[in-house]
């Protein structure tokens, strides 16, 4: 009975320790989908429209799993400031 109890404890640990290291940080995760779909907004631009989905399709991705999440929030925000941080780059690249 103890080396049952013993095995369902490292069998738990090593659960939550792969999980807490396969979740990226909301941060992290914010930061990327929006630098892939400033990415691809700029392949729209440039009428790259194949390599414009497939960033996209990448963004979405990420964002889908937020949707239903308890950091949806967090994330949505961190998202919009780090697009529009990108968007703003983007337009002083053209201007130059």
């Amino acid at each position: 009975m103890n080396k049952i109890r013993g095995l369902f404890s490292k069998l738990t640990l090593s659960a939550v320790f792969i999980l807490a290291v396969s979740c990226g940080g909301v941060d992290s995760d914010a930061k990327k989908a929006a630098s892939l779909t400033n990415k691809s907004i700029e392949k729209t631009n440039q009428l790259k429209l194949e390599e414009a989905e497939k960033l996209y399709k990448k963004s979405q991705v990420i964002i889908k799993k937020y949707e239903s999440n308890r950091k949806s929030e967090e994330f949505n925000k961190l998202y919009q400031q780090y697009r529009d941080k990108g968007k703003n780059s983007l337009r002083e690249q053209s201007r130059r």
